[in-house]
């Protein structure tokens, strides 16, 4: 279907495009003149979500990724609008109505009240044309006695309920509701009340404002006070449970952490105890120190050792070689008792000045330092002693080989000092050598089990502080979580002024072209699924024979269309006339006219032929059944009539039927009884030249109409062809084509050169 189908399809079914729209917008009027209006109130929560500060040491990273945002704000808008939120707000709503005397639940009617009822609120009217008339069809609708509210709370029950203070009447209104879901609140709140049901509170929208932490919340309802004081109490209960829930969250968490912490903390107190004795049994302060500061020790020992070694065998070697000397001159007296007396005295101060110099390099002191530079002048005077022995000895003694001399005497003693002095540090530090050895070798084994404590110790220190980090965090989330929890209304409801705008005029718009669009969609369904044969293409597509042409439709035609009928009866005669030039034998050209079933126009083709040719001067005769000799008037000498019946015999001839003779170029239009519903001449089908099939455009070509003509096509030789009768308007021009404009204007005479012959007979 094109455009110009299209178009023509609308225009044929105008009225039935412009009654249903109509009627579809003044139904919608009728029916919702008479709706509640609509107050509107909204309010602002700020949430901190996203740029709220958190305790958790890094504020820029406070709000988290924009998924965790995302599901934040998704678990607050599916918060508000919970069927358990809904249903307390209710509640709260009816508690708070029932507690307000000058508020009566059971005739709450919010616009059109009964008479004697008193009002809560006077909403605004509506203006304009609408409103004018809306006003006017309440009034005439409240002429009448208005019918009394329905009761939906019993006084009694609503005295019951009725506390001394709104919290108290709140919970004997949530007692009752969770009581059974059987009793009357119960069936309220699951009601069609539009007040106080959940179904009500559905028109509750929240949404997160851009990318902000605010959240705004929407609700709209038949009343506006209503309006302003749900919105108030969907605030209280909202931030009530979300500050609920999330003050809980975290209290599983912190409780596992605080346990596993003193589990981790007893068990790092043991290993610490543990530690603790086992340097206590050793005598140990700091093991790395004491085995490092032992090996140091220990080898320091070991080189001072040999050092001394060396020193006292040399000095003893050298003492030794002298006393041979003074022996040798007569010295016998260097061992006496009292220069024995005096070296073990100055070998015992040796010993304790060695002691007393290591004692105060390790730990120096006043109290060493003086005591240790006394002995070592008690040293000094001892060994001035020896010497002065020594001299004494030796001052008046002779012997053959001669006194002893000065020198000699001074290395004897100097030698014999250096000789005690260093056997006593060589005492000294063989007892140091031997101490730091047995400390050294206590240590080491020591090594493996203190790194096996320190390691158990090590790993409960740090099962101990991831611990006490988890718990840290714990505590860290549940004051952020709490800081979060604490929702701020910015912009509280507000009590709306008059209603939202009446969309009655966008509901009647929206009803005239939906329903103008679903009507012209379903004339054009229609009109697609049609099978008829209605215009010549399909004609011929559907009954596969070639459309010789096309009678319109002539009820209700203007002038215009009138002439359009004119121009396809003429073209039906040309190509009838054109047909019969096609003929090669001398006689007349016999036409048949044939349909399925009657009433389709075969009479009527029939004289449309034979007025045709009579106003082309071309001889026609009709040849009709013998039951239409009622519906011609008078004799005419150009019709006949034959019987059906005779006509199947085969000794009939044509020229028999018509009675007189006819000129070769004449044309003879035989009409057929309907092929379906009567018995048909046979005889006269083998002299047609050609057949004409009427067909009405209205009707569907069957499978009897494809197997009759096909039977009647085996026994004629003449071509079968429609005309198609009663074809619409619109589709006449698709057969015999459009007139250019302007056609019908005068012509103007051509002026063409003369002739060349006519120029010489004219010189």
């Amino acid at each position: 279907m094109n455009v110009k189908e299209f178009i023509q399809l609308l225009r044929r079914h105008w009225l039935l495009l412009l009654a249903i729209p109509v009627i579809t917008a003044a139904s919608v009027f009728l029916f919702a003149r008479n709706k509640d209006k609509k107050y509107f109130s909204e309010t602002v929560i700020y949430t901190g979500i996203s740029t709220g500060y958190k305790i958790d040491g890094d504020n820029n990273s406070a709000g988290g990724g924009w998924n965790e945002t995302s599901t934040a704000f998704d678990n607050l808008n599916a918060l508000i609008n919970s069927r358990d939120t809904k249903v307390e707000v209710a509640l709260r709503l009816l508690a708070s109505h029932i507690m307000h005397r000058n508020i009566d639940p059971n005739t709450w009617n919010y616009e059109l009240a009964a008479p004697g009822v008193p009002q809560v609120t006077q909403p605004g009217s509506d203006k304009g044309f609408l409103g004018s008339i809306g006003t006017f069809l309440k009034v005439n609708a409240l002429s009448s006695e208005a019918p009394a509210p329905k009761e939906i709370i019993p006084a009694s029950l609503e005295k019951e309920l009725r506390g001394m203070t709104l919290e108290q009447t709140t919970g004997n209104v949530l007692a009752y509701y969770g009581a059974n879901n059987t009793n009357v609140i119960y069936k309220l709140i699951n009601s069609e009340h539009p007040v106080y049901s959940e179904k009500a509170l559905a028109t509750i929208s929240s949404n997160r404002i851009k990318d902000s932490d605010l959240l705004k919340i929407e609700y709209v309802t038949i009343d506006p006070a209503v309006c302003r004081q749900t919105l108030e109490i969907l605030t209280d209960v909202f931030i009530r449970k979300h500050k609920e829930l999330f003050a809980g969250q975290n209290e599983t968490v912190i409780g596992y952490f605080d346990e596993a912490t003193q589990k981790a903390y007893d068990k790092l107190q043991a290993a610490e105890q543990t530690l603790l004795e086992f340097h206590k049994a050793n005598n140990i302060v700091d093991y790395d120190k004491q085995i490092v500061s032992s090996t140091e020790e220990k080898q320091f020992a070991l080189e001072k050792f040999n050092d001394l070694e060396m020193r006292y065998a040399g000095a003893s070697s050298a003492l030794k070689t002298v006393e041979s000397r003074l022996n040798s001159r007569g010295a016998t007296n260097l061992k006496s008792q009292e220069i024995l007396q005096l070296r073990s005295t100055l070998a015992a101060l040796t010993t304790q000045i060695t002691e007393l110099e290591l004692l105060n390099e390790s730990k120096p002191s006043a109290d060493n330092t003086s005591r240790l530079a006394g002995m070592k002048r008690e040293a000094a005077q001892v060994s001035e002693e020896i010497k002065a022995t020594i001299d004494a000895y030796y001052s008046n003694a002779n012997n053959m080989k001669g006194a002893s001399s000065a020198s000699l005497l001074d290395d004897y003693v100097k030698n014999m000092v250096l000789a005690e002095e260093l056997r006593g540090q060589l005492q000294v530090m063989r007892r140091q050598k031997d101490s730091y050895l047995g400390q050294y070798n206590k240590l080491v084994p020591l090594g493996a089990e203190i790194r096996k404590i320190k390691r158990d110790v090590e790993i409960a220190e740090q099962e101990y502080l991831s611990q006490v980090e988890g718990a840290k965090q714990s505590r860290l989330s549940k004051q952020n979580t709490e800081m979060a929890s604490l929702l701020k209304v910015v912009d509280p409801p507000y009590l709306p002024s008059k209603p939202v705008s009446a969309k009655l005029l966008l509901l009647m718009i929206g009803g005239i072209v939906g329903s103008f669009l679903l009507t012209a969609g379903g004339v054009v369904a229609a009109d697609m699924l049609n099978t008829s044969l209605k215009k010549p293409s399909v004609a011929s597509r559907i009954t596969r024979y070639p459309i010789l042409g096309i009678l319109p439709k002539v009820d209700g035609l203007n002038d215009r269309q009138l002439k359009e009928v004119k121009r396809a009866e003429a073209q039906l005669t040309r190509q009838l006339l054109l047909k019969s030039q096609q003929k090669k034998e001398d006689g007349p050209f016999v036409v048949g006219v044939l349909s399925s079933l009657s009433g389709e126009g075969k009479s009527t083709v029939c004289s449309t032929l034979a007025t045709s040719l009579h106003a082309l001067g071309v001889q026609s005769h009709l040849l009709f059944p013998d039951d239409h000799e009622y519906q011609i008037e008078g004799k005419n000498r150009n019709v006949s009539f034959y019987s059906p019946l005779a006509g199947v015999s085969k000794d009939l001839t044509i020229p028999d039927l018509i009675g007189r003779h006819l000129s070769s170029k004449a044309v003879v239009i035989v009409e057929f009884p309907a092929v379906l519903e009567n018995a048909y001449p046979v005889s006269l089908l083998q002299y047609l030249d050609l057949a004409l099939v009427t067909a009405d455009a209205n009707r569907t070509w069957e499978l009897a109409d494809r197997t009759i003509f096909r039977n009647l096509q085996k026994v004629m030789t003449a071509p079968i062809e429609v005309v198609l009768n009663s074809v619409l308007p619109e589709y006449v021009a698709e057969f015999i084509g459009t007139r250019v404009k302007g056609a019908d204007k005068k012509r103007e005479l051509l002026h063409l050169p003369p002739h060349p012959e006519q120029a010489l007979l004219n010189p």
